[in-house]
């Protein structure tokens, strides 16, 4: 399997009276291979499944437990048994010891290998090939362990290339500050940027400071006005910090109000100033990421980048690739070398297994129910209501936070409206309650009523708040009308919708259809069964159907499949025995 190509795709056409030769075998082999190989690398990813983790034995051995990991070629790398390995013995440590370096990082690869082994004497092969007529009847898969000093050459090996990128602004004496920007951000919306600025090997204290032009992305709030800089300064001095290989500045930015636009983000030329030990060094930066400004979901967006791009991915970076097991800091005084500190799995190069996905999707459905996503609880006295199935209670709430931009401000009388809103109560009746926050922040007052009452912060401004809800779509608009001039930019609204669910619960007539569950929520492409009742008899003779187009699919189980996008959507089960009897019952679809 040492060919790093997946296509074309061929395979032995087998008929009576067919001459066999070696390359029809290696035909056979080759074309199982590289489908399995394709199969690994597309669908599961490269990386580690399992185990591979390094510990330090001692001041200069490591060991590597025994793991199973996927390359970058979808070939599988096995170490059935834990390995001991002095550093001083692997490839590539005799390049760092010909360096001069006081301390800095070894990073522990490893990668596929495949040996030949079992020689055998070959009676043609000495007639072919003019050699001794030996030959090897097999091929062990193994694997090669081996230090570098580079990190790798691209991120296709990282989870974190979907949603951020990774630049390097500076790199030399000793020193590389790194700038991560998210991918996406939301237009309008807050985000923010790291600036991860590693020490490897520089003894004395430095300082740097360098400023950032910014297109169509605004800094943070400053105290000219509320106005938000075009251009950011970025300062670091390490004297501030607790001595460490490694530190990360956080810098908050916010996307504009537009939208499919690449907003960018740039070192200003000549800008970059390095002082190390008090003394001003000779340095130049250079870097511009683009982060994509988007009106819809961000999680979409990934995916759909993903479906677009993924085939052209892999298919180039079919080049040897080792996947980095472990950066070890090394302490070198001469040829001497003592491992100051293992640490495992820098890139986090790992392959999420399916059982550990269903374990991660559990842990997540808990903790979203105790977050209270929609918060069900009754009205009364704490019970369920008689006849009624889990999660249906009598009264359902629902709350969250809308922004609303006011552009260069308001004017008295002026409107502004917010996106429609999802509640996700369902269809029908609910009842709204609207609060206008003092601030932005999370910290801030919340007004409910009449705002002339109470005496507000300062930049707060006064309005009138209203909501329209639609009850055929389950979602609602917030408008808000200005009752004083005013320069504030943005309004943080909070909500809460209510849906009283109580009723008297009545014996059912025998003709009555009716579906269980009624109100269901589920995630994107998530499956449940629907069950269609009369009295309480199941119904089997019946057909199903979904109302909206694109809202899902259901079979004749009722086993209904969501669609890959949010919503409300109507399921409809009829008699087949008597056609006039029909049931609704409605899902609602969300965001993973």
């Amino acid at each position: 399997m040492k060919s790093m190509k997946y296509f074309p795709f061929e395979r032995n056409r087998y008929f009576y009276g067919k001459l066999l030769s070696v390359d029809d075998f290696d035909t056979e082999q080759r074309y199982v291979n590289d489908k399995r190989r394709m199969i690994n690398r597309f669908i599961h990813g490269c990386g580690v499944v399992c185990g591979m983790n390094v510990i330090a034995v001692d001041d200069s051995t490591v060991s590597i437990e025994k793991g199973f990991a996927l390359d970058f070629c979808g070939r599988e790398i096995v170490l059935d048994t834990p390995v001991t390995k002095k550093l001083a013995m692997l490839d590539g440590f005799d390049n760092y010891n010909d360096q001069e370096r006081s301390g800095s990082h070894l990073y522990l690869c490893v990668e596929y290998e495949e040996t030949e082994k079992e020689p055998v004497h070959s009676i043609t092969n000495s007639t072919f090939n003019g050699t001794d007529g030996a030959q090897h009847n097999k091929y062990a898969e193994g694997y090669h362990l081996y230090l570098s000093t580079e990190e790798p050459q691209n991120d296709v090996l990282s989870e974190e290339r979907f949603y951020e990128s990774s630049k390097v602004v500076y790199s030399g004496n000793r020193i590389r500050v790194r700038q991560v920007l998210p991918r996406y951000a939301g237009s309008n919306a807050p985000f923010q940027m790291k600036v991860i600025v590693e020490n490897l090997g520089q003894t004395k204290p430095f300082s740097f400071k360098y400023k950032l032009g910014l297109t169509c992305v605004q800094g943070a709030d400053g105290d000219n006005g509320g106005k938000a800089p075009d251009t950011v300064d970025i300062v670091f001095d390490e004297s501030q910090y607790e001595k460490a290989g490694s530190y990360t500045l956080t810098i908050p930015l916010k996307a504009t109000a537009v939208r499919d636009i690449d907003g960018q983000v740039g070192v200003e030329e000549g800008s970059f100033s390095l002082t190390i030990g008090g003394r001003k060094a000779e340095a130049a930066a250079k870097s511009s990421q683009t982060v994509r400004i988007i009106e819809g979901d961000i999680t979409q967006a990934i995916i759909q980048n993903y479906y677009q791009t993924a085939m052209e991915d892999i298919a180039k970076n079919s080049y040897q690739q080792g996947i980095y097991l472990a950066r070890i800091a090394v302490i070198k005084a001469g040829t001497s070398y003592v491992i100051d500190e293992v640490e495992p799995m820098p890139f986090k190069q790992y392959i999420l297994s399916n059982p550990l996905a269903s374990v991660i999707t559990s842990l997540l459905l808990k903790e979203e129910e105790g977050r209270g996503r929609i918060i069900q609880k009754e009205a009364g006295a704490g019970k369920m209501l008689p006849g009624s199935g889990a999660g249906h209670m009598q009264g359902q709430i629902a709350a969250g936070t809308a922004i609303l931009d006011l552009g260069i401000g308001g004017t008295v009388g002026q409107r502004f409206f917010s996106q429609e809103i999802v509640h996700g109560l369902g269809l029908g009746t609910v009842n709204i309650v609207l609060g206008e926050a003092t601030g932005l922040g999370e910290d801030s007052s919340i007004i409910f009523g009449a705002q002339d009452i109470f005496d507000a912060p300062e930049g707060h401004v006064r309005t009138e708040l209203a909501a329209r809800a639609d009850v055929q779509k389950g979602s609602f608009v917030i408008g808000m009308k200005c009752l004083e001039l005013t320069g504030v930019r943005q309004v943080k609204v909070h909500w809460m919708a209510v849906k009283d669910n109580s009723r008297v619960v009545y014996e059912r007539e025998q003709d009555t259809m009716n579906i269980k569950p009624d109100l269901l929520n589920l995630f994107i492409c998530e499956n449940h069964y629907f069950e269609a009742v009369v009295g309480k008899e199941a119904q089997s003779r019946v057909t199903w159907r979904i109302k909206e187009e694109g809202g899902g699919t259901i079979d004749e189980n009722g086993m209904y499949t969501a669609p890959n996008k949010p919503g409300v959507f109507e399921v409809i089960a009829e008699s087949m025995d008597h056609p006039e009897m029909k049931a609704s019952a409605f899902v609602v679809v969300r965001d993973v």
